[in-house]
């Protein structure tokens, strides 16, 4: 049989080796993709919320200034604490009178620092400065408040904390004194005290006897004593005893409760005093009868400080020190909690107070 003379023409396309490896690349670029849109998104909220927040500390500010506010209606900013997400503002929202509304983060926006309250007075300012942390998966966003009443936003710079202290000098010798004093007028001489009466004689009180000199009753007799009433014998209560061959069952006296406590339960650090950086607290556990793991951690998940403990685990009753260090860094400026626990459970978990300037 005949064959076809015509010469086949080559097939061009791709091997599977090279479309499962266009199929990885491309599988790679849209993971980082998608990553990086979720973590800019992530940003954009928490830099949201806290410009938000910043604006809302502007409004009560000028609002405070603008009604003048006396002692008691000052316009304020009140947040509640680690891992909380709303805040509540007091001023005047265009009705006239003083109202409380209140305000959430973005979503998955939280708070890091303490509880605090910002009022502003009539003049702008507030009795100490403030700093406000919010955070999420992404970062972390300082809110700042000076003494002033400034505000500033996700910055490491603070002027309340630039200002060096002010030694205030005493001045003397710059009054005239007075050429001529004024007398003072001496208070006339004290009168002496009434003296006291005699004390009367009492008056003997007759007996009821007669002749009231308590010889005779009323019946004549002289020195006539009564009788005594004779006072039964009480019957001894027999002890009960135990029958032959029974031993009592002693009653098991309770162990008394583990507890735990720190001290002391605040302290005040800096980032760049090198004579502050760090703080230690005293870990006390009493009463305790097994091993115990010792965890610290700061209270909303944040990370702005260390932590070093001189003994993590605890045999029974005992001590440990724990060491808290500061980090550089806008977002780790404020006023945070630190949790302190024991595994299993001893007690109450021991919170402390840290608060961290530049």
């Amino acid at each position: 049989m005949k064959r076809n003379g015509r010469k086949a023409t080559k097939q061009h396309g791709f091997t599977i080796m090279q479309m499962v490896v266009t199929i990885a690349i491309i599988a790679i670029v849209s993971t980082f993709g998608v990553l990086g849109i979720t973590k800019a998104r992530a940003e954009y909220r928490v830099q949201n919320s806290a410009r938000q927040l910043a604006v809302y500390l502007e409004k009560a500010r000028a609002d405070a200034v603008r009604r003048h506010a006396a002692p008691g209606s000052e316009s304020w900013v009140e947040m509640f604490g680690p891992g909380t997400n709303t805040y509540n503002v007091r001023m005047d929202f265009g009705t006239g009178t003083l109202q409380i509304r209140t305000f959430q983060l973005e979503s998955g926006v939280t708070f890091l620092t303490n509880a605090q309250r910002t009022s502003f007075d009539w003049r702008g300012r507030i009795p100490a400065r403030t700093v406000y942390q919010v955070i999420n998966e992404a970062d972390v966003v300082p809110v700042d408040v000076s003494g002033s009443g400034d505000i500033t936003v996700g910055s490491q710079h603070f002027a309340d904390d630039d200002i060096p202290a002010v030694t205030i000098a005493s001045v003397t010798g710059d009054v005239i004194p007075d050429a001529t004093p004024t007398p003072t007028a001496t208070p006339p001489p004290a009168l002496p005290p009434p003296a006291d009466s005699p004390t009367p004689t009492p008056t003997p009180t007759p007996n009821g006897n007669g002749n009231g000199n308590g010889n005779t009753n009323p019946n004549g007799n002289p020195h006539s004593t009564p009788t005594p009433t004779p006072i039964p014998t009480p019957t001894p209560t027999p002890t009960p005893t135990p029958p032959p061959g029974s031993t009592p069952t002693p009653t098991p006296t309770p162990l008394p409760p583990c507890v735990m406590s720190v001290y002391p339960s605040y302290l005040k650090l800096s980032q760049s005093d090198t004579a502050n950086l760090t703080g230690t607290v005293t870990l006390y556990m009493a009463n305790a009868t097994t091993a115990r793991i010792i965890t610290a951690s700061q209270a909303g998940n944040g990370n702005s400080m260390t932590y070093a403990l001189s003994q993590s685990r605890i045999e029974g009753s005992g001590t440990s020190i724990l060491t808290i260090g500061t980090k550089n860094g806008a977002g780790n400026r404020g006023s945070f909690t630190v949790d302190v626990s024991a595994s299993p459970a001893c007690g109450d978990t021991q919170h402390i107070t840290v608060e961290i300037t530049n």
